[in-house]
C-alpha cells in the first residue's frame, strides 16, 4: 500500500504539471495531447512482451526496475531543451509504465491472502486514489511559488522510496508463481510469438471463466466511456458551468473522493453477491454520466460526480478481486499483458471521439457514453453469476505450452 501511494502520487503529479510545463515553455496546448498520445503507444504497440517477461523475472525485480527508469525520465524532464526531447522521455516513461502496472497486477497474490481478495483489494485501490486528491493541490502550491520544475524531480524521488518499499514484499508462493514457457527467437519474430501467446492466454481465461470473460469485454468498452466522458466534462465546464472557475478539477475531485470511499466501502460489502453488485455500479455510473448534461446546478453535478467515484472504484475492486481467485496463476501476467494494450487503445479513442462528440453535442455524447457503458453490462448479465472454478480445474487451466 505504502509503495503504491508514493510511486502513484508522483506520478499524478507528472501528468498534472506536464500540459502546464509543456504550455509554459512551448505555448501550444496541442503539444500536451500528442506527448500523451505518445506515452500510451509502447503498450498498444508492444505491450503483449511483458508477459514474457514477468514469466522469466520476478516480478519484483520488473517492478523495481521500471519504476525507478520511470522517475529518471520525469527528472529529466525539466532540463529538456526542446519539445521532442520531452515527447522522447514521455516515451520512455510509457515504456516504464507499460512493464509497471503488470508487474503490480501480478504481485498482488503475495500480499493479498486468500479468502481476503475483496477487502485486500479494496485497500489497495485506496492506495492508488489518495494520490488522484493529493497530486492537483500539491502541484498547485508549486505554481504559485513558481517552481514547477520540482514536481517532476518529485516523481524521481517517490519512484526510488517505492521501489526501497517493493523489496519488503515477499515473494510470490511457489503455486502462484509465473511459469516461463517462452520460445527461443529474437526481433519480430518472438515479439509476434508473444502476441500470439498472450492472446491466446485472454482467449482461454476468457473462454473458461465466463464471468471473466464478461468483465474483459466491459474493461474495453468502459475505459473507452470514461475517457469519452471526461473531455464532456472539459466541455461542459466551458459551454454549461462557465461562471464555475475550475469545473474540470472540481469534477475530478469529487470523483477521487467518491473513488477512495468505494474502495474502502467495497470490502465490507461481502453479504452482497459480486455479480449482482458488479452489474448494479456499472448501471448506476452510466446513468450518472447520462444526466450530466442537463443539469444546471453546480452542487448536484459535485454530487453525482462523487458517487461515479463510488461506482468506479467498487467496480474496479471487484473486478481485481475476482480475477486474482478466477485467473489461473501461470496465466495472469500474460492475461494482463493482454488486457492493458487494448484498454489504452480504447481510452485512446475514447478521448480522440470524445473530444469530438462533445464539442458538437454534449447531450449527444452522454447519451452514446450511457450505452457504451451501460448495454454491454446489461447483455452479459448471466455471465457474472457464474460458479467459480474448483481447485483441480484452476490447475488444469493453469497449465502450458511446452517449449
Amino acid at each position: 500500500m505504502v509503495s503504491i501511494f508514493i510511486v502513484d502520487l508522483g506520478i499524478v503529479s507528472t501528468s498534472v504539471a506536464l500540459p502546464l510545463l509543456l504550455v509554459e515553455k512551448y505555448g501550444v496546448s496541442l503539444a500536451a495531447g500528442v506527448t500523451f498520445a505518445i506515452r500510451l503507444l509502447p503498450s498498444i504497440l508492444a505491450g503483449p512482451v511483458v508477459g514474457g517477461v514477468l514469466a522469466a523475472r520476478d516480478p519484483r525485480q520488473v517492478a523495481v526496475t521500471s519504476t525507478l527508469c520511470s522517475g529518471v525520465f520525469a527528472g529529466l524532464i525539466p532540463v529538456s531543451q526542446a519539445l521532442w526531447q520531452v515527447q522522447v522521455l514521455s516515451l520512455g516513461m510509457g515504456i516504464a509504465a507499460m512493464f509497471a502496472l503488470p508487474a503490480w497486477l501480478v504481485l498482488r497474490p503475495a500480499v493479498i491472502a486468500e479468502g481476503e481478495e475483496r477487502r485486500g483489494n479494496g485497500l489497495l485501490v485506496a492506495a492508488q486514489r489518495v494520490p488522484t486528491l493529493l497530486g492537483p493541490p500539491l502541484v498547485g502550491l508549486f505554481v504559485i511559488a513558481g517552481n514547477l520544475s520540482v514536481v517532476f524531480l518529485m516523481e524521481a524521488v517517490t519512484a526510488a522510496l517505492a521501489a526501497v518499499m517493493i523489496f519488503r514484499i515477499p515473494p510470490l508462493p511457489s503455486d502462484t508463481s509465473p511459469v516461463d514457457d517462452a520460445r527461443s527467437g529474437q526481433g519480430l519474430h518472438k515479439l509476434l510469438h508473444q502476441y500470439a501467446r498472450n492472446t491466446r492466454a485472454l482467449l482461454r481465461v476468457t473462454t473458461e471463466d465466463l464471468f471473466m470473460r464478461g468483465a474483459t469485454i466491459t474493461s474495453f468498452t468502459y475505459s473507452l466511456a470514461v475517457a469519452l466522458g471526461r473531455m464532456m466534462l472539459l466541455v461542459l465546464g466551458a459551454e454549461s458551468f462557465s461562471q464555475v472557475s475550475g469545473f474540470y478539477g472540481w469534477m475530478l475531485a469529487a470523483m477521487g473522493v467518491g473513488g477512495l470511499c468505494g474502495s474502502l466501502f467495497a470490502g465490507h460489502l461481502r453479504r452482497v453477491r459480486t455479480g449482482t453488485l458488479y452489474i448494479v455500479v456499472m448501471v448506476v455510473e452510466a446513468l450518472i454520466w447520462l444526466t450530466l448534461p442537463w443539469l444546471t446546478n453546480f452542487l448536484v453535478a459535485l454530487a453525482l460526480m462523487a458517487m461515479a467515484g463510488i461506482m468506479e472504484s467498487t467496480g474496479y475492486v471487484l473486478y481485481y478481486a475476482e480475477a486474482q481467485l478466477r485467473v489461473p496463476a501461470s496465466l495472469t501476467g500474460y492475461y494482463y499483458a493482454a488486457l492493458i494494450p487494448v484498454v489504452d487503445a480504447c481510452t485512446f479513442v475514447g478521448t480522440a471521439l470524445g473530444a469530438f462528440l462533445a464539442g458538437w453535442s454534449t447531450h449527444a455524447a452522454a447519451i452514446i457514453l450511457s450505452v457504451v457503458m451501460g448495454v454491454p453490462i446489461l447483455a452479459t448479465a448471466r455471465w457474472y453469476y457464474a460458479p467459480r472454478m474448483t481447485s483441480g480445474d484452476k490447475l488444469s487451466a493453469a497449465g502450458t505450452e511446452k517449449p
